[in-house]
């Protein structure tokens, strides 16, 4: 019950904890100063009464409970001395400004009383430092002290509580991330998996559809690659599922396709009726898995929007660099073409160039279209995360 209410009390704003605590304290100090009533100036009294309502501002307006607290001070101190009362509010006073980081204001306001109590009581006396004034100077050293303790420490919390939170609004911001790269991985997987055998199996559906009737043979040739492209779409669909799947780190799968599958990627693509003058140059060198994967990908993709766009033929350029690999794909732009700057195809297609460091120009070139990567032999720096399609 009882931390319920403390609860409860905390919860309340601050200005209006304090208001409540002055009054109370007003109430008490009025029950005081009743007792006294018969010796007591009542300017005296009320002074003490103002300092103390004063500390309903003390953390709200410290400013405003420094200056009347310590006008009550120095004026009861004129009056009757210092220990008329009216020191009690001063000191809750420069005790809250300081704990509640006004350090200076309650610092000044401190050493401001010190020396005003102690010129007030001495032209009221005539005695420099008598025992009230040495006891009013410790009490406002000594709650100067403890303020700066604990507005140390309630910095040090508070610094402490603002790391707990910028990490973990870091680590869901780096979550998030994650599983937006994650799912453009997918999203770029599956269209490579798919816009490639898919466009072979359009392209071949159609042409048996034509010579169907006329030319059977022709066409039951055409359905065999369609039937080839959809058990190869089959299984590269099965191989990104598990590896999705999968669990553990290294799932056991077949190897990226590279610059080594090559031929047969020619092969397929020339099945649908695209013809590819390959030329090379160089030597070819290894290269790093992830760079032969975006070199197979790039190449691939080129040659499907070749193949879509194009006038049936494409000219595909391999330069080899003891530093670097250079892929050039050029095709005539063809009447069906579409002016586009590109879809999600060539979007993933400079993702994964730039992903390894390389460069990528895309455009046309007068009436010929033209893809020009330039990929290193090595990635540049850390090696980037191999996407999860990448590890069949």
């Amino acid at each position: 019950m009882g931390r319920r209410a403390w609860t409860a009390w905390r919860a309340r704003p601050v200005g209006r904890r304090d208001a409540w605590g002055a009054g109370l304290l007003m109430l008490v100090a009025a029950g005081l100063l009743s007792r006294r009533a018969a010796d007591l100036d009542p300017v005296v009294a009320t002074f003490v009464l103002l300092g103390t309502a004063s500390l309903a501002w003390r953390r709200t307006a410290p400013l405003v409970a420094l200056t009347v607290s310590g006008i009550a001070l120095c004026a009861t101190t004129a009056l009757s001395g210092p220990g008329s009362g009216a020191l009690g509010p001063a000191l809750v006073a420069v005790y809250s400004a300081v704990a509640w980081d006004r350090r200076l204001a309650g610092t000044v306001a401190a050493a401001v009383d010190i020396a005003a109590v102690a010129v007030l009581d001495r032209l009221r006396t005539g005695d420099w430092w008598a025992d009230d004034v040495t006891l009013s100077s410790a009490l406002l050293a000594v709650v100067l002290a403890a303020g700066f303790a604990v507005g140390s420490r309630r910095t040090t919390l508070e610094d402490a509580r603002d790391r707990v939170e910028r990490a973990e609004r870091t680590r869901e911001a780096e979550a998030a991330r994650q599983v937006a790269e994650e799912r453009l991985r997918i999203a770029r997987e599956l269209h490579d998996v798919l816009g490639h055998h898919v466009a072979v199996i359009g392209v071949q559906a159609g042409v048996a559809e034509t010579l169907l009737v006329t030319r059977p043979e022709a066409a039951r040739a055409a359905l065999e690659h369609v039937q080839d492209a959809s058990a190869s779409v089959l299984t590269e669909l099965a191989t990104l599922v598990e590896v999705l799947r999968e669990p553990g780190d290294d799932p056991a799968t077949s190897p990226s396709p590279g610059l080594a599958a090559l031929d047969q990627l020619l092969e397929d693509v020339q099945s649908t009726g695209l013809v590819v003058d390959l030329t090379t140059h160089g030597a070819p060198r290894p290269l790093a898995p992830v760079v032969d994967l975006t070199a197979y990908r790039v190449i691939q993709e080129a040659l499907t929007n070749a193949h879509k766009h194009g006038d049936g033929r494409a000219e595909l350029t391999l330069a080899h660099t003891p530093d670097a690999v250079t892929i050039e794909v050029s095709n005539a732009v063809g009447p069906a073409a579409v002016a586009s700057t590109g879809g999600h195809g060539l979007v993933g297609m400079r993702e994964r160039v730039l992903a390894v460091g390389g460069a990528l120009d895309v455009g046309a070139d007068g009436h010929r279209y033209r893809v020009r990567a330039v990929l290193p032999v090595l990635a540049v720096g850390a090696a980037p995360r191999e996407d999860v399609g990448s590890r069949r």
